[in-house]
């Protein structure tokens, strides 16, 4: 079975998507579409894309039987209405994080993959990390116990991307939507999807403003903090930076009643190395270092296998589309995001906590 793909928006990300399809194969791109004809024309000459094939209406384009998935590639802005056109249409849909801009386009679009019973996958490519695969499978066996209190962290020193990821009009956002939603959807992923009541959040673009090219010009954060309490009684801190005087932002991890679990290793902090957690290890396949060996120890773990992320999600794609079967990232999930970053939002313009409330599906 050979799937076929027709592509809105012809920007950088495209050329990712259209390498992942060729790498990963099983899948062929049959139409494109761009606002504008001459990028679209060039992006398909350059796949090999008939030029009847090429649009600048998705809606057109849609219209082709021959499609069986949309990769949405446009800015964030412009995510809601293609894909959810595309889930109408009958069309699977694979799009780039973030989900949407915003917390009532990201619930649309959710809400039409529910109902045409389509896959919706978003591409947060970060999920597919062995590491952090092996980290959900630790806290999901309960060797942590129950999660009181998480960080969620990441981000860049100097790394201000500029283009459309700098206006509100474009990007919705900056820092936050743009690299956060990795940290924070892997976070809550990894804690089996908590959901948001309470945000309290500060945002901020001190750093870049002092920079002639953005001065007066970019409209979004460079820096972003919040504290989210979910409705388990836990509760996550998330940073995030572009542009920051600090070299790291710290680790991401969780601190369970029983143990504790540093997602970027990943590392365990525990009492002991149980023989539930080394029955674990080893159906993994990995090898496992206590220090000490007994008693309160730190476990460090090696073996996982190198594996291109990026090629684990699209192939994750084309297995759920062959089976019809949910997608790998659920967008229920990943609507979280969404509802933490709209929190993080009105809490700064309000300069309080705020409630923060999962939409119905």
């Amino acid at each position: 079975m050979t799937i076929r793909v027709g592509i809105v928006g012809t920007g950088g990300i495209s050329r990712a998507h259209q390498r992942a399809y060729t790498q990963v194969g099983g899948f062929e791109i049959v139409a494109v579409c761009d606002i504008i004809k001459s990028k679209a024309n060039e992006a398909a000459d350059r796949w090999g894309v008939p030029r009847k094939h090429v649009f600048t209406s998705y809606n057109k384009m849609l219209e082709m039987d021959e499609i069986d998935t949309v990769s949405v590639c446009t800015y964030n802005q412009g995510h809601r209405r293609p894909a959810v056109a595309a889930l109408n249409a009958g069309k699977h849909v694979f799009c780039e994080k973030p989900m949407a801009a915003t917390l009532p386009d990201a619930t649309a679009m959710v809400r039409a993959a529910k109902a045409s019973g389509k896959i919706l996958q978003i591409g947060i490519h970060s999920t597919f990390n062995p590491r952090l695969q092996f980290a959900k499978k630790v806290i999901d066996s309960g060797l942590l116990g129950d999660i009181y209190y998480s960080e969620s962290t990441g981000g860049s020193r100097r790394r201000n991307p500029g283009r459309t990821f700098i206006y509100k009009k474009t990007a919705g956002a900056g820092a936050i939507v743009d690299v956060g939603v990795y940290n924070m959807h892997d976070s809550l992923y990894a804690m089996g999807y908590p959901k948001p009541v309470r945000v309290s959040a500060i945002t901020e673009d001190y750093i870049s403003q002092q920079d002639p090219q953005f001065k007066g010009i970019m409209d979004v954060e460079e820096f972003g903090v919040a504290w989210v309490r979910f409705d388990n009684g836990s509760v996550m801190v998330f940073k995030i930076s572009w542009v920051v005087h600090q070299d790291s932002l710290g680790p991401s991890f969780c601190l369970g009643k029983e143990a504790g679990i540093s997602l970027n290793g990943p590392v365990i902090y525990a009492d002991a190395y149980t023989n539930d957690l080394k029955k674990l290890v080893k159906s993994e396949g990995l090898t496992a270092e206590a220090n000490p060996p007994e008693g309160m120890t730190t476990i460090k773990f090696s073996g996982f296998p190198e594996i291109d992320v990026w090629q684990a999600q699209i192939t994750a794609f084309r297995e759920a589309v062959k089976a019809d079967a949910p997608s790998p990232i659920l967008p229920e999930g990943v609507l979280l995001t969404n509802v933490i970053m709209d929190g993080i939002f009105r809490s700064h313009a309000a300069g309080k906590e705020v409630a923060v409330r999962v939409p119905e599906i």
